[in-house]
């Protein structure tokens, strides 16, 4: 197909992003925004064993990325710093 991309099958999209959820917590901010972005565009849902890492950055990560799923106007910023702060707090939902 010349000049664009292709969508990806169902199973692809689910594989993807499985393998991204595997880099949750890892990087900068920049790196984890830009992950963030794309399991939002990927529009799959964040795996459970990211949310219940034993890694406190992964789970900050995963619940600053579930957030913007849910708000996306909200911003990662706002969404990371409330995901540690509730990770602090062992909130998590």
């Amino acid at each position: 197909m010349a000049g664009g991309c292709r969508p990806c099958p169902e199973s692809e999209t689910s594989d993807l992003a499985e393998v991204l959820t595997t880099q949750l917590g890892r990087g900068d901010r920049a790196t984890q925004l830009s992950l963030s972005r794309a399991l939002v565009a990927l529009g799959e849902p964040i795996e459970p064993s990211a949310l219940n890492s034993a890694d406190p950055r992964v789970r900050q990560h995963a619940m600053a990325t579930q957030q913007l799923m849910r708000d996306p106007d909200s911003g990662f910023e706002f969404a990371i710093d409330e995901a540690k702060r509730l990770v602090a707090l062992g909130q998590e939902e």
